[in-house]
């Protein structure tokens, strides 16, 4: 990814997402000008999206098969699907902040990209109709998670703001905590089943290819931990029907595994790179 123009791509890439960033949070400081700040912030992230599907497209052709098979691959794809979905809801219903926490998450991700090796071609595996379902049903099932991980800080915010009573702008442009629970366990909801047929039809693969149930793998434990971590959060939170500060802090600790899962845990194959 750091050769010729895809590091071009990558660098322009980081200070479009920085400047949107930066041009979002000064909206919030300074209302005064809100319609030209706004209107550039949007600009420089949809340029964002623009490079990172440069990028996507750059690894496509040099693989030539869909860029999901290294961690560098798989962290780009979670950024871009945050960029589309945030740029998309926001062009229909003005989802303000929802926009500014969700995409300081995609440049956190996407700046892990940038510095992990992604740029080996992926080796061929039979069954890779499977192996591709698995990985796809991982990266939206990550996609949730990062999601419901940024309404949890924004609730964390929040929570703080009417605790210490403090009215301010962050107070006024944040949704209510009843919202932000809702959207929160709505998501995560969401990527607890998806992460749990990820796991399912990479068992199936496992078994097809490799001829054995990869269930004592490094790789498959600490998944199904994190699997289980967000398990007792969704129980937790049918049971109390509602979310406290401390359900929201457990959710930033689930997604803080899923990260470590995702980047420092070896993977059941050499060249899988993506799970």
């Amino acid at each position: 990814m750091h050769f010729g123009w895809t590091r071009w791509l990558y660098d322009w890439t980081v200070i479009a997402y920085a400047g949107s960033l930066t041009l979002f949070f000064s909206d919030v400081l300074q209302p005064s000008s809100r319609r030209s700040v706004n209107r550039m912030a949007l600009l420089l992230l949809f340029v964002a999206f623009l490079t990172v599907t440069g990028l996507l497209l750059a690894r496509f052709q040099m693989m030539h098969m869909f860029p999901a098979y290294t961690r560098s691959d798989l962290l780009l794809l979670i950024a871009w699907i945050l960029l589309i979905t945030t740029l998309v809801l926001d062009t229909f219903f003005r989802i303000g902040l929802v926009l500014f926490f969700t995409n300081v998450v995609g440049f956190f991700i996407f700046l892990l990209a940038g510095y992990q090796p992604g740029g080996q071609s992926a080796e061929w595996f039979p069954k890779q109709d499977l192996l591709l379902l698995h990985v796809l049903l991982a990266i939206f099932s990550e996609t949730a998670f990062a999601f419901s991980f940024a309404f949890a800080v924004m609730h964390i915010l929040q929570h703080n703001n009417l605790t210490h009573k403090r009215w301010n702008r962050w107070f006024l442009l944040l949704p209510s905590l009843a919202r932000l629970d809702n959207l929160c366990f709505v998501l995560t909801s969401i990527g607890f089943f998806l992460l749990f047929a990820a796991m399912a039809v990479g068992f199936v693969w496992g078994k097809l290819v490799l001829h054995e149930w990869v269930v004592f793998s490094e790789k498959t434990i600490v998944t199904v931990l994190t699997w289980l971590m967000y398990g007792v959060y969704l129980f937790l939170r049918v049971r109390d029907k509602s979310g406290s500060r401390n359900m929201m802090i457990y959710q930033v600790i689930c997604f803080a595994a899923t990260l470590f899962n995702l980047l420092f845990v070896s993977d059941v194959t050499p060249t899988h790179d993506a799970f």
